[in-house]
């Protein structure tokens, strides 16, 4: 079997004018196409040719396009189905997507334009879907491979080496993946099942993300940002997103009635610990099916009440609880549970990470936690933040548009693709934009013109000169060229670290085009 050629495709159509007109203009633009006239010619071609995409008629002798798109995704799922018809109905193109079309274009295509930016989108959606599959499965074998690795040597020093060897470049990857799905997101059509696709590419992305973070926390290598926050719109969000990803067979009910009241943490983290309370308390739910119950109130302890936790004053608490009904925790385990790599998961279904990262995050947070079980009966985790006063604004993250410029940025990264998405993001924001591939290509530019450019926005790993060592140039070339620097992970530099060394704002890898567009404006204003 030949593999997928991205501009390969397959025309099944009857009509020998309409047939042979798509297959022209198709053409014309590059693309490679092979056609049919019936169903069952066109699936023994599409299993000759393996085509990147498919394009059929809805009515057509002998097999009809609805059994061709449900052989073709039974067959090859990745392979996007493009319905073109002039006698389907609403509930055909209703059907026709529920079935997985990515698209469905009507009859007569008095636009040819039209087709080819169905044919566009469609390939660039398949081209994401598969690139995130490969990077996942990269992460996932690199992540056991080195966890393997640390169970034989010394394991707290070895996870930190870990951390510094793979975070810089996942995160390169990940910027990558989650940008461009960032993008293709600005221009997917509201409620459409590319939308919906995209959503899955991003959700996938953030949670390979949050592998590489969770192994960071856990180092002490990470960039926490720990402010006053308000913990129920958190929770909220995270419970939304899991109800998503739960099956059905799983009831996920939340009590929460904490109201308004603020704790210091990093909001990333405390997603972090209650996504993975909530994903433990799955895996001891018996064949999937059960209960997970969460929940948040606001609670008052006297110095009595805590005197298990001599290390927390008596006060204003927010109280968050985790429970299942699943099979309960042994007494043996209870002691260990919190410990680094302890698990009682099978082999290849944990790294005994999860809780020792919990543990590590509410105790920074100043907190406490404690966990209540016995086998075959339920299990509740009872976390205790302390709540501080609200601050007069709270810094809760909106979906507000990303606000833009028209200013002259110089962006350099030695990633082909980070500067391709850098361009297109900056661009779309209203930036102007020259991009360059190293630290001497951004200093001949600056030396050639040293007042042309408002912001210099550049990588820290590079080859032959870091971003630092950029940063120290222009001192001598433009002193007053504010500078941004962003990194995957680097152990020289941080956000403490950053502003000493000339850096007006510092941003991790992978960023989103909101924190990115919010950075330059705070900078730029």
């Amino acid at each position: 079997m030949e593999v997928d050629r991205p501009n390969r495709l397959l025309t099944i159509e009857d009509d020998p004018l309409v047939r042979k007109a798509m297959a022209s203009y198709l053409e014309s633009l590059g693309y490679s196409v092979h056609q049919a006239v019936d169903g069952t010619e066109g699936l023994k071609v599409f299993r000759q040719v393996r085509p990147a995409l498919v394009l059929t008629d809805l009515r057509l002798p002998g097999t009809d396009g609805m059994e061709i798109l449900s052989t073709i995704r039974a067959e090859s799922p990745d392979t996007p189905v493009i319905i073109v018809s002039g006698m389907g109905t609403a509930d055909d193109a209703i059907k026709a997507l529920q079935l997985g079309a990515q698209d469905y274009v009507t009859k007569p295509i008095t636009d040819m334009a039209l087709l080819a930016h169905a044919v566009n989108r469609a390939l660039e959606v398949a081209g994401l879907i598969r690139e995130n599959r490969r990077y996942q499965s990269f992460l996932e074998e690199e992540i056991q491979k080195r966890t393997a690795e640390l169970h034989q040597a010394q394991k707290l020093e070895a996870i930190g080496t870990l951390a510094g060897g793979i975070a810089h470049d996942f995160n390169n990857m990940l910027a990558a993946i989650l940008g461009f799905t960032e993008l293709a997101l600005f221009k997917a059509k509201k409620g459409s099942e590319i939308e919906q696709n995209l959503v899955q590419v991003k959700s996938a992305s953030t949670r390979a993300k949050e592998l590489v973070l969770q192994i960071l926390t856990f180092s002490r290598r990470s960039v926490t940002q720990r402010y006053p926050i308000q913990a129920d719109l958190i929770t909220k969000e995270v419970l939304k997103l899991l109800r998503a990803t739960l099956p059905a067979t799983v009831e996920l009910s939340q009590n929460i009635t904490s109201g308004q009241q603020m704790i210091i943490a990093d909001p990333t983290e405390l997603h972090q610990v209650i996504t993975n309370l909530c994903t433990n308390a799955f895996h001891a739910l018996k064949d999937e099916q059960g209960k997970i119950t969460v929940g948040l109130a606001a609670r008052t302890f006297t110095k009595h009440e805590l005197k298990n936790h001599p290390d927390l004053p008596a006060g204003d608490y927010l109280q968050l609880s985790v429970s299942d009904n699943g099979c309960g925790i042994d007494n043996s385990a209870l002691n260990k549970i919190f410990d680094p790599f302890y698990t009682t998961k099978e082999k290849g279904q944990g790294t005994g990470l999860g809780l020792s990262v919990v543990h590590g995050i509410v105790s920074e947070c100043n907190g406490t936690i404690k966990v209540e079980s016995k086998p075959g009966e339920d299990t509740t985790f009872t976390l205790l933040f302390p709540v501080v006063e609200s601050p007069a604004e709270k810094r809760i993250e909106d979906e507000s548009p990303p606000p833009g410029g028209n200013e002259r940025i110089l962006f350099v990264d030695d990633e082909k693709n980070l500067r391709l998405l850098a361009e297109q993001i900056l661009t779309h924001l209203g930036y102007r934009v020259l991009c360059c591939s190293s630290g001497r290509d951004a200093l001949r530019e600056i030396m050639q013109d040293p007042n042309g450019f408002d912001l210099l926005i550049t990588d820290q790993s590079m080859p032959l000169m870091p971003g630092t060592e950029l940063i120290e140039k222009l001192q001598v070339i433009n002193p007053e060229l504010p500078v941004l620097l962003c990194t995957g992970h680097s152990s020289m530099i941080d956000e403490k670290k950053a502003p000493a060394m000339g850096t007006k704002g510092f941003l991790l890898k992978p960023i989103a085009v909101n924190t990115l567009a919010k950075a330059i404006r705070n900078i730029l204003d």
